[in-house]
């Protein structure tokens, strides 16, 4: 009679929060929004708004890009019902070199897609020097997950 009455009280104990707040082993998403870019290039500043649609796939604690292949996010955790990821890669091109950091925060409940983006050109063989061009990119929306294709 002790054991059910324990068995019965755990129960209705409410599970700890990291529990219910796990990050997805894997996760595919659709996200539509607004974009806005700045592009810093000697003499030839730009800046550009549009609309974007993007399919992302979190799989091993990281976002990418299903239709690229490229990382938007590394190390990705969950907190709070947020999805939090980051990342830095450098890209190397023939006589350059592409330092690219981005972020990416998916709010789970209101499903939320803010993707934060921002690169540096330089010329040579790595990053270091003054950059030649400067590219921040924001990208706001909404997301709707696998289930709900």
């Amino acid at each position: 009679m002790r054991h059910c009455r324990a068995l019965a009280i755990l129960a209705f104990i409410p599970l700890p929060a990291f529990a219910a707040d796990e990050l997805p082993n894997e996760l595919l998403l659709r996200c539509e929004g607004n974009m806005n870019a700045v592009l810093e290039a000697p003499n030839h500043p730009q800046s550009r708004s549009a609309g974007f649609s993007v399919n992302l796939r979190l799989k091993d604690r990281s976002i990418v890009d299903a239709q690229t292949g490229v990382v938007e996010g590394a190390d990705c955790v969950q907190q709070n019902g947020e999805i939090k990821c980051e990342a830095t890669k450098l890209y190397p091109l023939p006589n350059s070199v592409i330092k690219r950091f981005s972020t990416v925060f998916i709010n789970r409940n209101t499903r939320e897609l803010t993707l934060w983006l921002e690169s540096w050109d330089y010329e040579g063989g790595d990053a270091s020097g003054t950059p030649t061009g400067h590219l921040r990119v924001l990208r706001t929306g909404t997301c709707r997950d696998d289930a709900l294709f």
